[in-house]
């Protein structure tokens, strides 16, 4: 099989960043909805009102809800991340992968990939402090233990370097493109 140009694996790649893509929206509406219930949770209760049967998952929703704006930017970076890759997928499909574009493209991963791990940072050092001061012993979600030692991750790091040098080595590659199509 071939690896650029129609039929061949890029295209089946970019087929499977699009379900991603969408995949992003839904769970970007799912988690926009939930902060503004949330925000509609904690103005009930400002306002003293009980929202009767449903109080338990209102009680849920406003517990946990200070936690879906670090969400909503981490699926937003991710996001990023996806369409950028389908735009880069699309001029491989092309057959012509050389072009300035691509190198602006590279460069915007590389920082949604850098913001997506600071965010990831502040999400886990929020969830601790909260569930510190809700006094709970061992700050434990999902069987990670929080707030005891940070969790850097050195190949996403990596990766954000590697990125920005491709970024560079496709700038230069459409350059010289451009250069041999304007020689005789």
């Amino acid at each position: 099989m071939k690896t650029l140009g129609r039929g061949s694996i890029t295209s089946v790649l970019r087929m499977i960043l699009g379900g991603a893509w969408y995949l992003g929206w839904a769970l970007l509406a799912f988690a926009s909805l939930v902060l503004v219930a949330a925000g509609a949770a904690f103005l009930m209760d400002v306002l003293g009102y009980s929202p009767g049967p449903a109080s338990q998952v209102f009680d849920a929703v406003q517990r946990l809800g200070w936690v879906y704006p670090f969400l909503i930017a981490e699926i937003v970076a991710a996001m990023v991340v996806v369409d950028r890759l389908r735009r880069v997928f699309a001029t491989l499909i092309a057959g012509d992968p050389f072009v300035p574009e691509n190198a602006r493209h590279l460069q915007v991963i590389a920082i949604a990939i850098a913001a997506y791990q600071v965010l990831r940072h502040l999400t886990q050092g929020a969830v601790a402090m909260i569930l510190t001061l809700m006094d709970m012993e061992e700050p434990v979600i999902g069987g990670a233990e929080l707030g005891v030692m940070p969790n850097i991750s050195l190949g996403a790091w990596f990766a954000v370097v590697t990125l920005l040098v491709f970024a560079e080595v496709f700038r230069e590659g459409a350059k010289m493109r451009q250069e041999q199509k304007l020689t005789i």
